[in-house]
């Protein structure tokens, strides 16, 4: 089984990944904390620029805002603000992108690979390579 999956890893990157006359290079991956992206790096290999979205990064943030507040409520609120204060925007800002491109792209479920800007997705899988073979393959049908 394991040399089935080497040798198709194979096939997949000598193969050209089109979309009529046009390449088709990004790579989304819509995920949450128990449905993790799995080698990513796989997607750099093949050509694809991949970007890498959790959904449940606001409850991640959240968590790490309201831990181990004082029962104190005036305590607790100046902590929690300035623990939002020092909170990293660049990661904020992700999480708004994920959730807007998950509206934008009609996303059923998660996780999801999208490929293109939206016209591909691949359901359920949190395998780089699996989401890539299962992409490949379809375009060879067509």
């Amino acid at each position: 089984m394991k040399s089935v999956f080497i040798i198709s890893l194979l096939l997949i990157h000598s193969l050209p990944i089109t979309y009529a006359s046009e390449a088709v290079t990004k790579l989304t991956f819509l995920g949450t904390n128990q449905k993790t992206i799995l080698n990513p790096e796989v997607a750099t290999e093949y050509q694809f620029e991949i970007e890498v979205f959790n959904l449940d990064e606001l409850s991640n943030i959240e968590t790490e805002v309201t831990k181990n507040l004082p029962n104190n409520p005036v305590e607790a609120e100046r902590l929690a603000n300035e623990r939002m204060g020092s909170l990293n925007k660049t990661r904020a800002m992700k999480l708004f992108k994920g959730v807007a491109l998950l509206i934008e792209w009609d996303i059923k479920k998660l996780p999801a690979f999208v490929f293109g800007e939206g016209q591909y997705v691949i359901y359920g899988v949190t395998n780089t390579a699996t989401a890539i073979n299962r992409f490949v393959n379809s375009r060879k049908r067509k």
